[in-house]
């Protein structure tokens, strides 16, 4: 009996095997080298398609088969650098003060938090806007005495408002069920303690429901000379957004620290600590040797399998303006790649986030806010050849097809942004004894589509 089963499967698993679907990846810097057909009007490098014109086409070698099959559909992915935000004028309300924090609940539903202007006698107040165009107005949610709001979550049902106390130093928290009753919530005090004193902290939870907190780290720089930023970024995290957040428990997410020469200097602490407190014991940090750029002031996201930071960037290069840095990694516990800055002359504080199908970068103290349609750059058009008759040549071609990554949020974590890929379903298309993939790409607002991979799948 046993060997009649065995019989069975194996002659299952040899049919079954001929109609398994054919994967074709090109990803490697060698592959796109020996797949690319023609290469005058792009530049292959570190593994990514580079266009060297506006608009320029490129086709892949002949994919052959012994026999026929069919073309399913092509997969494509881009670089993850994300370069394509425009300015756009302020959407942010008028009497919105001070460093905003979005808070994008869900589609329709989006919170904004900021400082009142004309209000001395409390802290933050809240908007709400179901278009991101109108907004309406609710009064205060934090006290006069709790006014560093720095960012904020939320998660079941609960607003989680994280403030600095005094200013840039020591996370505090307010939780919060309700943002329209003009009341502070619940005030659950002091949740992070730096051993260097910097704050102006990200929050972000991540799917798997654990609070991370980006903070600024001072140990290697006098941040009263830097706009109280620093080249260094710490990393904790929590189950709860309350307990557990512990100081160097990760590699620094940002590391751009120069030389260190073991010297340790001291400053005066920021005048709101001295206000605040009686103890004025000065701050020492580690001397380092040649200029440090600056950041701070950090808000984060994840889109698919990157996480971004963008943060305020003060350039060593005194003549070069504050504006917006970019940061992003794939592995949240590693590191980040510097990923490009925009702006400049202002004081960014920024907050980011998704609503009505775009990416909002919100910002302080400008003219101007920013968004993005998401990393993806939109230009790029792929068109598949089939030769029906195995005579080597080309005999039918679909039409030229924009193909495009899209977003969703994700319906239990508001800083967590689903893709779906740029995918071209050519399973119409006659069978065929070879193929050939043809790309039309052409430049957006001054930004270049970089391809980095495709996965061609055949049946």
């Amino acid at each position: 009996m046993k060997k009649k089963y065995l019989i069975i499967f194996i002659i299952f698993f040899i049919t079954g095997c001929s109609s398994l679907p054919k994967l074709w990846t090109i990803e490697t810097q060698d592959e796109w080298q020996s797949v690319t057909n023609e290469k005058n009007a792009i530049k292959i490098k570190n593994g990514l398609v580079h266009p060297q014109n506006d608009t320029v086409y490129f086709s892949t070698i002949l994919k052959k088969f012994k026999s026929k099959h069919k073309f399913k559909s092509i997969k494509i992915k881009q670089s993850p650098q994300w370069d394509n935000w425009q300015s756009i004028p302020k959407v942010t309300p008028e009497k919105a003060n001070n460093a905003p924090v979005f808070i994008p609940v869900s589609k329709g539903n989006y919170w904004l938090l900021a400082a009142y202007r004309g209000d001395n006698e409390n802290g933050y107040h809240s908007w709400h806007s179901k278009d991101m165009k109108n907004w309406k107005h609710y009064g205060p949610v934090s006290s006069v005495t709790n006014k560093w709001v720095t960012s904020a979550e939320y998660a079941d049902g609960k607003f989680y408002i994280y403030f600095d106390k005094p200013n840039d130093e020591d996370p505090h928290l307010i939780i919060d069920e309700d943002l329209t009753d003009g009341k502070q919530g619940k005030e659950m005090g002091m949740v992070f303690k730096d051993p260097s004193h910097g704050s102006d902290m990200a929050i972000f939870r991540d799917d798997d429901g654990i609070f991370h907190l980006i903070y600024e780290d001072w140990s290697p720089i006098n941040p009263r000379k830097n706009s109280w930023d620093s080249p260094l970024a710490g990393h904790a995290d929590s189950p709860d957004g309350i307990n557990g957040f512990l100081p160097h428990e990760y590699p620094p997410p940002i590391d751009e620290r120069t030389n260190p020469t073991g010297k340790i200097l001291s400053y005066k602490p920021h005048r709101n600590q001295l206000i605040n407190s009686i103890d004025s014991t000065p701050y020492t940090y580690e001397f380092h040797e040649g200029p440090q750029d600056a950041f701070g002031d950090y808000t984060m996201v994840k889109v698919g399998e990157q996480y971004y930071i963008f943060c305020d960037y003060d350039s060593h290069d005194k003549e070069k303006s504050m504006r917006v840095g970019r940061w992003r990694s794939n592995d949240l516990k590693k590191q980040f790649v510097w990923d490009g800055e925009m702006g400049e002359n202002f004081h960014p504080d920024p907050t980011v986030g998704f609503a009505e199908g775009r990416f909002y970068l919100l910002v302080q103290r400008n003219d101007c806010d920013f968004v993005s349609d998401g990393p993806w750059v939109d230009g790029v058009e792929v068109r598949i050849g089939v030769d029906t008759n195995n005579d080597g040549n080309i005999d039918t071609w679909t039409s030229f097809t924009k193909v495009k990554e899209s977003y969703l949020q994700n319906s239990k974590y508001i800083k967590v942004i689903e893709t779906k890929p740029a995918l071209l379903d050519v399973s119409g298309l006659e069978a065929g004894y070879a193929f050939r993939v043809e790309f039309r790409i052409c430049k957006q607002h001054d930004v270049f589509p970089i391809l980095d991979s495709f996965e061609a799948y055949f049946y």
